[in-house]
């Protein structure tokens, strides 16, 4: 499965230089334009991804960073959203009009307290999943930098942490999966959780 990410498409859209359309065109050359072609589509502009929809069937994906960030779609066009407006159950159902999924930052499924540790989940999944979204946050890394305080190993500030711990913290909030730097790990981690 490919995942390609359409980057910075609003900038290259005002140099007359619209990525969707040029995407589509590739796509459709190849045969790879369809539901079930084993390409799915996902942007950080959800305006980007809407007119994918368009263009092509493939699966697509609006990518949320940060609740209190906006889409740079948005502060092209002035529209006053950020994500937190998106990921609430009317924005996620807007989402679902044009796209098959989201890829929300960790912290947005789980937030993390002042000193780095995972809090409650929020409804964030649940709520995606009554809107008929998948859900794929990002992005789970072995190195204790990039894990939550509760997971981290050691001293060896680069040193592995418990990332199977922080796999199973995730899962168990019911993501459909997760994108990982290490996808040994998270082929392995899943099937631990799976099978307990």
């Amino acid at each position: 499965m490919d995942l390609p990410e359409l980057k910075h498409p609003t900038y290259f859209r005002k140099l007359g230089l619209g990525l969707e359309e040029r995407v589509a065109r590739v796509l459709r050359r190849h045969g790879r334009d369809r539901r079930n072609s084993p390409v799915v589509l996902q942007s950080f502009e959800p305006t980007s991804v809407r007119r994918l929809a368009g263009l092509v069937d493939n699966p697509l994906v609006v990518l949320l960073s940060g609740a209190s960030s906006r889409p740079w779609d948005f502060v092209e066009t002035g529209d006053p959203r950020t994500v937190a407006d998106l990921i609430t159950p009317e924005g996620l159902r807007e989402i679902a009009s044009y796209a098959q999924g989201i890829g929300p930052t960790l912290d947005l499924v789980i937030p993390r307290d002042a000193a780095g540790r995972l809090t409650e989940p929020t409804t964030l999944v649940r709520d995606a999943h009554r809107a008929g979204l998948l859900l794929h946050p990002y992005t789970l890394r072995n190195e204790n930098p990039f894990l939550p305080a509760d997971f981290r190993k050691g001293s060896d500030p680069d040193g592995y942490g418990d990332v199977f711990g922080a796999y199973r913290a995730y899962f168990a909030t019911g993501i459909d999966g997760v994108f990982t730097d290490h996808p040994d790990t998270g082929l392995l981690a899943r099937e631990d959780f799976v099978n307990g």
